[in-house]
């Protein structure tokens, strides 16, 4: 997107059994998303919303072991010197950008697992 093209930004805290998992830092394109900020996210997650309206076709990510901004830290309840897993991703749908978003897990509470069956 152009430099100075307005953007929405949400900034949510999921939890889990009260326990906060993860701060989601969001900047939406509303040419994308017209009515991203109105949408109730307690009902549905904001991935969820995008996806219905406009359909993943790319996304670039990079994840790292960083720390929490204080920001983050204070709104996950940690302390500012926990390891956290950290995903900046960046998504786009037919050659429109739809988001940029930066997910903070604190290490003590997430766990990346998967398998692998030829």
């Amino acid at each position: 997107m152009a430099t100075g093209r307005p953007v929405f930004h949400t900034l949510i805290v999921h939890h889990e059994n009260g326990l906060p998992l993860q701060c989601e830092d969001r900047y939406v394109n509303p040419a994308a998303a017209p009515q991203y900020l109105g949408v109730d996210f307690e009902r549905i997650t904001p991935t969820r919303y995008l996806l219905e309206v406009a359909p993943l076709w790319e996304a670039d990510y990079a994840i790292e072991a960083s720390r929490a901004t204080a920001q983050e830290a204070k709104l996950l309840g940690i302390d500012r010197d926990e390891p956290c897993l950290v995903i900046v991703r960046r998504t786009v749908s037919r050659g429109v950008p739809i988001t940029l978003a930066r997910l903070v897990h604190p290490g003590s509470r997430y766990q990346l697992e998967g398998s692998f069956s030829p």
